[in-house]
């Protein structure tokens, strides 16, 4: 059985944060706040795609060589029904 794909609303922003060697991924709402997402290995190519903010589908329905953001958005994908669920964002 395949997991429901998910594509929550364009006010919806994806912003990394530098902790050490790691990268804390938030979901910036429209409203200003700021919902904690989760934490992966730093890669330069995703701090530098989502320092100041990205929209979620264009990580989401990302399409490259680049394997750190490929796993990214693989790893989103697979996060999003719980993330939809936790924090009752709206899906497009």
């Amino acid at each position: 059985m395949m997991a429901k794909k998910y594509l929550v609303k364009n006010s919806n922003v994806l912003v990394a944060k530098k902790s050490r060697n790691k990268l804390n991924y938030y979901l910036k709402t429209l409203g200003g706040e700021e919902l904690y997402l989760f934490t992966r290995e730093y890669s330069t190519t995703c701090y530098n795609l989502c320092k100041s903010g990205v929209p979620v589908q264009t990580v989401l329905l990302a399409r490259t060589r680049n394997r750190a953001l490929m796993n990214l958005s693989k790893y989103l994908r697979f996060m999003m029904p719980y993330l939809v669920e936790y924090y009752n964002l709206n899906v497009a």
